[in-house]
Parts: structure tokens; C-alpha cells; sequence
């Protein structure tokens, strides 16, 4: 049995996405939608170097969740309120523990956090 996190398998952009809904989870902030979402990543973590040039887009931080929902590591939920045109913007929770990604993604995110 391997010692490696699943997480590790995963892209350092995608674990800096992970984190952020660990962390607006623990704060009670979820279900979250990705443009909350892509702010706090560029407030939290804007030294990071991760695979995306330049600052996280919001499009960067939807492929990163539909990747890690379909991973298992997010769930989709039903929007709380929809927009004037009556579609509902996409909201996710974490759906593994905080701590499970806390463990498990890249120190170098974590000692981002910490300074």
C-alpha cells in the first residue's frame, strides 16, 4: 500500500483550489460558487506558483472543480438563488475532510498560508 496522499496525484493549481474550499469551510462560508471562490484563492495564496500563468482566472478555478468533483473531492450543489435570467450559478463543498486536505496538499501552499 503506497504512503501517497491522493492528493499528490493531483495539480498544484488544483490543490490551491481544494484548499480554498477546505478553508471557506472550516469558516462556515460553504456551499461556495467560483467567483467567491477565485477571490479568496487570489487573496490567500497570491505568491503560489501553480501551473496557471498569471493570476487564477475564474475559468481556471471551474476546471479545477469539475476535475475535483469528478475526483470526489468537491460535491456540486443546487444554487441557493438564481440569476435575473433564472439560471443558478454552480456551488461546491468540500467532500472530504478539512483535514484530509489539509494532510495531504503541497507544503508549499500550506507555508504560503502561514507567512
Amino acid at each position: 500500500m503506497s504512503d501517497e496522499s491522493p492528493l499528490e496525484s493531483i495539480s498544484l493549481t488544483n490543490q490551491a483550489i481544494l484548499l480554498g474550499v477546505a478553508e471557506l469551510a472550516r469558516e462556515g462560508q460553504t456551499p461556495v460558487q467560483t467567483h467567491e471562490l477565485r477571490q479568496h484563492c487570489q487573496r490567500q495564496l497570491p505568491e503560489v506558483d501553480t501551473e496557471v500563468v498569471g493570476t487564477i482566472t475564474e475559468a481556471d478555478v471551474i476546471r479545477s472543480l469539475y476535475q475535483l468533483e469528478a475526483e470526489g473531492f468537491v460535491d456540486e450543489v443546487e444554487p441557493a438563488e438564481t440569476s435575473p435570467t433564472g439560471k443558478g450559478r454552480p456551488a461546491y463543498t468540500l467532500a472530504v475532510s478539512i483535514d484530509a486536505v489539509s494532510d495531504g496538499v503541497a507544503d508549499e501552499l500550506l507555508d504560503e498560508l502561514a507567512d
